[in-house]
């Protein structure tokens, strides 16, 4: 699995900022009031040799470890909206903030997240992708994963053009879906994106509304997790778009209010935060943030990491969060997340090749 350039600054950062070194020093500079983290999947670790989109998961041993950990800390794990409340309100309490945040909608949060979160008395937000948990949208790197694991040989065709790559080999998988992942994000439009990996499921006899259904919560379900208090729920868009890529505005609005309207009428309630796909500095843009203020929600949140501070709010419509993913799953880094100071060393590091880039 490729680590991105992200991952692999703040991997650096953790080193010279860990808890028994400048960090403890300068955390009063760095830590901010409050954290939020983005999780996706809780599964049981897997021994399988292939395993693409283990970023994505952590275990639920480390879920409680990561909760007690911060607990520890001197943190109060609390809903987005009271931590939004907290910001807003200038709120100096002595204890800093915790928020636990989803997104997708992975089914694996009922199965698994949510009983170790219900004992711990711990709240957190499901950020949902309508179109998911309606089993008729294709998320394309579960698809590819599976296409990839269970083929030697794999196409992706778009009018013509064909995209072919070798997956005998566990080396050739693990190429093959870091090509295929490229071609998919960067070089097809999203629509063509679905049409390209819709085409090559069924061409190899993949039912991808069932593995959409074995993936994700169904409205159902999302309503019954969503009746303990401990438990909300966002928006997500429909159809997991990376909206910057989209050429007008008026596709941005129309995908983040399908996704609203859709769960305001399945659910009974309009959702108040956003979280953009994807979440990364290129796929979310200016466009994206006044979307967001013209719908009517209080707060919009990101992957860019980042811990939270009153100042925040100036920027409520880009909200950084934390990743609690397959890479780092360890307590040293959790502490290094919580003092902020790597994310401090990565904003430098990405100011500094924005100006070289330009030179």
């Amino acid at each position: 699995m490729r680590i991105s350039l992200k991952h692999f600054v703040i991997d650096c950062a953790s080193y010279l900022f860990s808890s028994r070194g400048p960090a403890r020093l300068i955390k009063g500079m760095t830590a901010g009031d409050g954290v939020i983290f983005t999780l996706h999947r809780v599964l049981p670790a897997s021994e399988r040799a292939f395993q693409p989109n283990k970023l994505l998961e952590i275990t639920p041993e480390f879920l409680r470890a990561v909760v007690l950990q911060v607990r520890s800390a001197g943190y109060e794990f609390v809903s987005l909206d009271a931590a939004l409340e907290r910001l807003q309100n200038e709120d100096k309490s002595d204890r800093k903030f915790a928020v636990l945040t989803f997104d997708d909608g992975y089914k694996d949060i009922l199965e698994v997240a949510y009983p170790v979160l219900k004992a711990l008395e711990v709240p957190f937000t499901i950020f949902v992708t309508s179109e998911y948990s309606n089993h008729r949208s294709e998320p394309w790197w579960a698809i590819l994963e599976q296409l990839i694991a269970e083929n030697e040989r794999l196409t992706l065709a778009d009018e013509g053009k064909v995209y072919a790559f070798n997956c005998g080999t566990l080396e050739q998988k693990e190429a093959a879906f870091e090509a295929a992942r490229k071609v998919l994000i960067s070089d097809l439009s999203e629509r063509t994106q679905r049409r390209v990996i819709r085409d090559a499921a069924d061409k190899h006899g993949l039912h991808w509304q069932e593995l959409c259904r074995e993936l994700f919560l169904s409205f159902e379900e999302l309503n019954d997790l969503a009746e303990d208090p401990l438990v909300s729920l966002g928006a997500h868009t429909d159809t997991h778009p990376m909206l910057a890529r989209l050429s007008s505005t008026a596709e941005i609005r129309q995908h983040i209010l399908s996704g609203m309207e859709e769960m305001n009428a399945r659910l009974g309630s309009q959702p108040t935060v956003l979280a953009y796909p994807y979440g990364f500095a290129a796929a979310v843009d200016e466009r994206c943030e006044g979307v967001a203020e013209e719908l009517g929600f209080k707060a919009a949140v990101t992957t860019q990491p980042g811990t939270l501070t009153t100042g925040s709010l100036k920027r409520r419509f880009r909200l950084p969060r934390v990743s609690l993913n397959g890479l780092h799953q360890n307590p040293r880094m959790v502490d290094v997340y919580l003092s902020g100071a790597a994310f401090v060393a990565y904003h430098a590091f990405a100011r500094v090749r924005a100006l070289v880039k330009r030179t």
